[in-house]
């Protein structure tokens, strides 16, 4: 048994008319509605989940995570550390002092790393103004990253994202990208590495480091 309240809507396909009838305190009314407008009103009446794209879980220190059309995912990783070991020309320089260091890499789907990308930034907690400076050592030419004929390790578990930074720069350093206008104290390279050895990292922020004009906004869009 029909409720008063209740719509019903007839359906006739061969003269493609929609009839809702309702009946209010007695009287009842019919009224034609477009397919098309019938068809809104059920699509609207669905509850649908909402879509949501997950990140999965992300590697520590991330502090920015973008998704890609092409299924590849762009993370920013703050290093928590403020030296490690590098070497120069077969020189080992162990325990070395870095100012404070972020990184950008893009994974594609299967744990492929492209677009590595590498900057320095005041030794604070992160922010979208966060100031930059230019990379004072080599490899770097703006925030890109040269890797050389290196070849990179395969991240398929994201979270093992977090040991990239250390592994980067353990790989060997030349010349390349490096110039003395970078520092301060217009050194070259190797009386650079020499002279900031046993210094603190503190050092290079009262002495060494040059503003590129950069905040952390500008590395997290590329």
């Amino acid at each position: 048994m029909n409720n008063e309240n209740d719509l019903l809507i007839r359906i006739s396909p061969e003269s493609r008319q929609i009839m809702v009838e309702s009946t209010d305190n007695g009287v009842k009314s019919v009224k034609e509605i477009l397919p098309e407008t019938f068809l809104e009103c059920v699509r609207n009446s669905i509850a649908r989940e909402k879509q949501r794209v997950g990140s999965g879980f992300l590697p520590q220190n991330c502090f920015h995570v973008a998704m890609c059309e092409d299924g590849a995912k762009d993370y920013c990783i703050w290093h928590p550390r403020l030296r490690a070991d590098i070497s120069y020309f077969g020189t080992e320089y162990n325990d070395f002092p870095l100012p404070r260091l972020v990184f950008g890499v893009s994974v594609l789907p299967e744990g492929k790393i492209y677009n590595c990308r590498l900057g320095v930034v005041r030794d604070e907690p992160p922010r979208e103004s966060t100031p930059m400076y230019v990379y004072p050592f080599s490899n770097v030419a703006g925030f890109g990253l040269c890797t050389g004929n290196n070849e990179l390790p395969v991240y398929k578990n994201r979270s093992t994202l977090a040991t990239l930074p250390d592994y980067l720069l353990r790989l060997p350093n030349n010349n390349d990208s490096f110039n003395a206008l970078h520092n301060k104290l217009r050194l070259g390279y190797r009386d650079l590495l020499e002279h900031l050895k046993k210094k603190d990292p503190a050092y290079y922020y009262s002495d060494v480091l040059v503003s590129n004009g950069k905040t952390l906004k500008d590395f997290i869009r590329g």
